[in-house]
């Protein structure tokens, strides 16, 4: 994913350090919503940054630990699948997760002693997971030239139009000297 886009502007994936340690004291069956509006690009990890992330989530305790739910909007910047030209994917990413309290050590996602829970790799994988495989720069991209490579929507390259099919090129050879003839014969 192009990360050029942001140069250097954009918000540490700290923000998404959440303390639950309220939720830890109060005890099981409490509940707590948080909304989230970072207007600005956030990096998430080093191999993804979304230019917002706006929502509500909600924390739940449970008795095995704090129970996150909820989805977010965003937006990301990606690769064209046609023509490798940046594409831009609005997406709503659901996230549902227990963070397991107190921790235990083969727990994926923990709330820590402190009362910290990192929504940033949980985020990761919910982005990346529900990225479209096919993601296009507009509609009607015409993607790069088979041959040459260039970019087709910037206009036509120097290609044939038509490319020839390997097992009808003895029939191409045919066809050019049945022409040849028929000039020299005056037709």
């Amino acid at each position: 994913m192009n990360d050029t886009h942001y140069v250097n502007s954009y918000v540490n994936g700290k923000i998404l350090k959440v303390n639950v340690g309220f939720l830890i004291s109060e005890g099981v069956g409490r509940s707590r919503d948080n909304e989230f509006d970072v207007p600005l690009p956030l990096r998430v990890s080093d191999d993804l940054t979304l230019d917002y992330l706006k929502g509500p989530l909600r924390f739940s305790r449970t008795s095995r630990g704090v129970l996150v739910q909820g989805t977010l909007a965003t937006q990301l910047h990606t690769d064209c699948a046609r023509c490798l030209d940046e594409a831009v994917v609005q997406m709503d990413v659901p996230l549902e997760e227990l963070y397991v309290y107190p921790p235990e050590p083969d727990a994926e996602f923990v709330v820590t002693e402190d009362g910290n829970l990192d929504l940033a790799p949980l985020l990761r994988e919910e982005v990346i997971i529900n990225v479209p495989q096919h993601t296009l720069c507009k509609d009607d991209c015409a993607g790069l030239c088979p041959e040459c490579g260039a970019n087709l929507n910037e206009g036509p390259c120097e290609c044939d139009s038509v490319p020839i099919d390997p097992r009808m090129a003895a029939l191409q050879v045919l066809k050019e000297k049945m022409k040849q003839q028929e000039a020299k014969q005056g037709r």
